[in-house]
């Protein structure tokens, strides 16, 4: 079996398992993270890789996955893009996969890429849901849904209004349980780690995604 497959069944069994968590509880266990960059730094003392590169995509990855964060993303979310820098840091090889090759060889920034690609059709998907419940206003509609406040506080979700006025982005203090019965515009707490999990298998089944896109013009 090569070696680019057992990191893909190390990755996905590992991702998987923190995707479930950040589904049920929205935060994962730090422990899969220093599993899952351990044996990724064991395994390459068995890689066949070029050692520049491997050098330059982790040195790249690991500040540049710290981005996510000051974007208001989660801590595990960072902490996944960092240990499958360690994982994997250069596109895999095995089998006929990836269908698509790239000329980016830092295999976690497309990894992430396809992950953040994966949120282009929730608009669409908000706006018809919003329409079938007959809520539409614009732009709102198109970034999340209506919801009274006093249900909304048990959810996984975001206010999208402060003081009265509407936003497209997230009110992070919201006072749900001030704001009683009121109905209020919100957004949901996406568990981004099931994003990154398929990013992950898409970037090693497919390759980059925007790429493959683009490939076909080109």
């Amino acid at each position: 079996m090569q070696l680019d497959a057992i990191k893909f069944a190390i990755g996905v069994a590992i991702l998987s398992i923190a995707s479930y968590t950040d589904i049920r509880r929205r935060e994962a266990d730090d422990k899969l993270w220093l599993v899952m960059g351990s044996i990724g730094i064991l395994l390459l003392f068995f890689s066949n890789y070029d050692l520049i590169k491997t050098a330059i995509s982790i040195a790249f990855s690991i500040p540049f996955a710290f981005l996510l964060y000051l974007f208001e993303f989660g801590g595990a979310d960072v902490k996944a893009m960092w240990a499958i820098a360690l994982l994997s840091p250069l596109p895999p090889k095995f089998y006929q996969f990836p269908l698509f090759s790239s000329p980016i060889f830092i295999f976690p920034l497309t990894v992430l890429l396809n992950s953040l690609l994966l949120f282009l059709p929730l608009p669409l998907i908000f706006f018809f849901y919003n329409l079938y419940k007959k809520n539409i206003e614009f732009p709102y509609c198109f970034f999340g849904y209506k919801m009274k406040a006093n249900e909304a506080k048990n959810k996984y979700v975001w206010s999208m209004e402060v003081n009265g006025k509407k936003k497209i982005t997230p009110v992070k203090n919201f006072d749900f349980d001030r704001a009683g019965n009121k109905e209020i515009w919100v957004t949901p707490k996406f568990p981004f780690l099931v994003f990154i999990l398929v990013g992950f298998v898409i970037s090693f089944i497919i390759g980059d995604l925007l790429f493959a896109f683009l490939s076909f013009f080109f």
